[in-house]
């Protein structure tokens, strides 16, 4: 699985013109940006909570974007939180936060 899906990219600029591509990027690494801000300053007490409600946002904008290795993880995360299965919450905080720093490495490459 890849961090950009190329394919889905171009088939977003069809969608909503090419010169809107970049404008929509500057949102979503913005939206990464804040995520891994929230995820690192929240106590651990409040941490689970959101890492569920930032996985569950991640699922669809990763996905509009391409961000399919982000989309899995998210996927993943959103759905062992809605099974209340176990899982160390530290480690996979640490997980998509690393996710969501190469994603936005990558993705700013797009940008002009």
């Amino acid at each position: 699985m890849e961090l950009m899906n190329q394919h889905k990219i171009d088939g977003l600029a069809q969608e909503i013109g090419q010169e809107n591509v970049p404008v929509l990027l500057e949102i979503f690494l913005g939206e990464l940006t804040g995520y891994q801000q929230q995820l690192t300053d929240v106590s651990q007490a409040d941490k689970q909570e959101c890492l569920k409600d930032i996985s569950h946002a991640l699922k669809s904008s990763a996905a509009s974007f391409g961000a399919d290795k982000l989309c899995a993880k998210a996927i993943e995360i959103d759905g062992m939180v809605k099974l209340a299965l176990e899982f160390d919450v530290n480690t996979e905080t640490e997980n998509i936060i690393a996710l969501m720093e190469e994603t936005h490495q990558c993705y700013e490459q797009l940008l002009p």
